[in-house]
């Protein structure tokens, strides 16, 4: 934005910073009025502009409430948290930056102004009900507020604040418009909560139905605490976030969620709320759980306009240090996920959304870590014999799955799991046809020859993949891709790893197939990982002509004969 700003005559810019003053209604007016006012600052000549701007606006009609502790708020004052000191440095710290100490003294003051939105600014130790004790003092023209989040660690979490000021139930008719969250740096680090928004009890802050689901008096209106209606990490370029994050709140769903709900019917039933389809055959519980994940998936914003990097870590702990270590999102679709899925009624399709990163905003990311499938027992708890057998069982639930809850009844899933925008990746444990999945049934056959996963991005230039192979000399079908703009594909087809003794055979040869179940006409390089044991792969040039034509064959097999 700040960059194409830079391109305009100053009369336009002036107008834009009228439109953005006016659109008090948008979820991103903060957002856009700071990007306005870094944009204004490090212009060339227009200082009239900033400072017409700054006295008409900014200095008469923002006011910041500051809730912190005196350790945050000495980093505010010193302009250290990266949001915020964009903004502070252009209006009166006199007037519009009150703590609540300051309150009484300034009482007249704000009472006589022409106030027109707050922001209010805290941290996990703020008590946010004093926000109740401004109001009376607020002028009537007081219009919106908005929450700041000052992050400490990665392990710091909006929700307890937030939740103390849902139990209060004081405040009526205000919604958080946006909470922004501010940090001291641009490139940050989080731990399985995401900062309190993968917290398992989050859909209380972001739904104003859940309450009424598990209220006898299902009371609305009066007295209905803010709801978040989305998340703004403003100028954060590179978030480390844990592997285990996702899975671990999809997990949360299964476990806590739905314990919660049938423990509630089994005790008080419910007030079924009249959103609900009550014309449906399906349960209460069901449609409570299907209308809570709608809506943080449809409704609910997590937006990260500057970031650029989204890395998966893993943190390992040791008495006197720790080490991150980069690695790929973590993707859980073993028998326990898959059965917990079809016993309480939830599409597999909230987990796919949830990974795909369905209600985030990322316009300018590039660089994604990747994803790991885990479909049942590691490697390293049984035989490669059980091993395939929970495999067969898992793909068989999985096509059932897909069936049942795609439009067409096609037995795969469709997919995006890498957010567009992203040129380089990598997924684990991809499933391709192979004869090491097949069972005696016709039917199983025909189905496993089709993809479980369709994957599509329009972005994605460079991808790696490892599938999964279970025994030596064992054909493998690479489909599933359909990546218009792909250039380069590096597979890694190496063996699974067994406790068991197995013999070595001697000279593996891998076939590798493409089949029709792919678009990749840009692919310019097939690129393999070297095997032990003097491995080789097997293709046949006439299949990859067909599927892969703007393959370069001199150049990716030097003893390619014409």
């Amino acid at each position: 934005m700040v960059a194409v700003l830079s391109y305009l005559p100053t009369e336009l810019v002036e107008r834009i910073f009228e439109f953005t003053v006016a659109e008090t209604n948008s979820q991103d007016w903060l957002h856009n009025l700071v990007t306005l006012i870094d944009f204004a600052v490090s212009s060339k000549g227009g200082g009239a502009i900033i400072e017409k701007f700054l006295t008409n606006y900014v200095r008469k009609n923002l006011v910041v409430l500051d809730l912190t502790c005196e350790t945050t708020r000495n980093s505010i004052l010193q302009l250290k948290y990266r949001f915020l000191r964009r903004l502070l440095l252009y209006i009166d710290m006199d007037t519009q930056y009150i703590r609540p100490a300051d309150l009484d003294a300034k009482v007249s003051e704000t009472q006589n102004s022409e106030i027109e939105k707050l922001i209010v600014v805290f941290d996990e130790s703020s008590d946010l009900t004093c926000i109740d004790t401004f109001f009376p003092l607020a002028s009537s023209t007081l219009k919106i507020i908005e929450f700041v989040f000052c992050v400490h660690d990665s392990n710091s979490s909006f929700y307890p604040p937030l939740e103390r000021l849902h139990a209060a139930n004081i405040v009526s008719e205000v919604d958080i418009n946006t909470l922004y969250l501010d940090f001291l740096d641009s490139n940050i680090y989080s731990g399985q909560n995401f900062f309190g928004i993968l917290d398992p009890n989050v859909f209380q802050l972001i739904n104003k139905d859940y309450r009424n689901f598990f209220s006898k008096t299902n009371q609305e209106g009066n007295r209905r605490p803010p709801i978040c209606k989305k998340v703004c990490f403003p100028f954060v370029e590179k978030l480390n976030l844990d592997y285990m994050a996702l899975d671990s709140f999809f997990n949360s769903i299964l476990r806590k969620l739905t314990t919660r709900i049938r423990k509630f019917e089994r005790n008080n039933g419910f007030d079924v709320n009249k959103n609900l389809n009550l014309n449906s055959t399906t349960t209460v519980p069901t449609l409570i759980i299907k209308s809570i994940l709608q809506h943080f998936f449809n409704n609910f914003r997590i937006n990260f306009p500057n970031l650029i990097t989204l890395n998966f870590i893993k943190t390992s702990t040791y008495p006197n240090s720790s080490k991150v270590t980069q690695c790929c999102n973590f993707i859980d679709l073993s028998s326990y996920v898959l059965n917990k899925c079809l016993s309480e009624n939830i599409s597999i399709n909230f987990l796919f959304q949830l990974h795909s990163l369905k209600n985030w905003k990322v316009p300018k990311i590039k660089e994604f870590t990747g994803h790991k499938f885990k479909y049942d027992e590691t490697t390293l708890s049984g035989s490669p014999e059980r091993y395939i057998k929970s495999l067969r069982g898992n793909i068989k639930i999985l096509q059932e799955m897909a069936i049942n809850e795609t439009n067409d009844g096609a037995c795969y899933f469709r997919v995006k799991l890498i957010p567009e925008g992203v040129e380089k990746t990598q997924i684990i444990n991809w499933i391709p046809y192979t004869s090491s999945f097949n069972d005696d049934t016709a039917r199983q056959g025909h189905h496993l020859k089709r993809p479980m996963i369709c994957l599509k991005n329009n972005s994605l230039k460079s991808l790696t993949i490892k599938t999964i192979r279970i025994e030596k000399c064992s054909p493998i079908r690479i489909q599933g891709f359909y990546l218009p703009n792909l250039k380069e594909l590096f597979i890694n087809n190496s063996i699974c790893e067994t406790t068991q003794e197995q013999k070595q055979a001697i000279n593996d040869m891998s076939c590798i197939e493409f089949t029709s179940w792919n678009e990749l006409p840009q692919c310019e390089k097939l690129t393999f990982a070297q095997m032990e044991n003097d491995s080789n792969y097997v293709l046949n040039i006439g299949n990859l002509r067909d599927h892969l034509p703007n393959l370069s064959f001199p150049g990716e097999f030097p003893h390619f004969l014409r």
